[in-house]
């Protein structure tokens, strides 16, 4: 329920998007995997993995607010009770 009521405030760290600017001006937005102090790899908008080096980075940004919006803006409280519901039923669980 917290996940899809308030998504930035259950978004673990290593989550949270970015918005990278290469050397060249390309902008590329993405979630980030892993990170270390020279590099970051994130899987793109397209699902593509990429490294970057941060030191040939023109920018480099960390959200800390989530792109999924909170369904409690859209859904009734029913709505989101049938929501959990389905989502319990899928194999494996929550």
């Amino acid at each position: 329920l917290r996940s899809l009521t308030d998504p930035s405030g259950s978004m673990i760290p290593i989550n949270r998007p970015v918005r990278i600017v290469t050397a060249d001006g390309r902008t590329v937005r993405g979630r980030r995997l892993n990170e270390d102090t020279y590099t970051v790899q994130i899987i793109d908008e397209k699902e593509n993995l990429a490294t970057f080096t941060k030191s040939t980075l023109k920018a480099y940004e960390v959200s800390r607010t989530s792109t999924m919006p909170s369904a409690a803006k859209t859904l009734s409280s029913d709505e989101l009770a049938d929501l959990i519901g389905y989502l319990l039923t899928l194999k494996g669980g929550l």
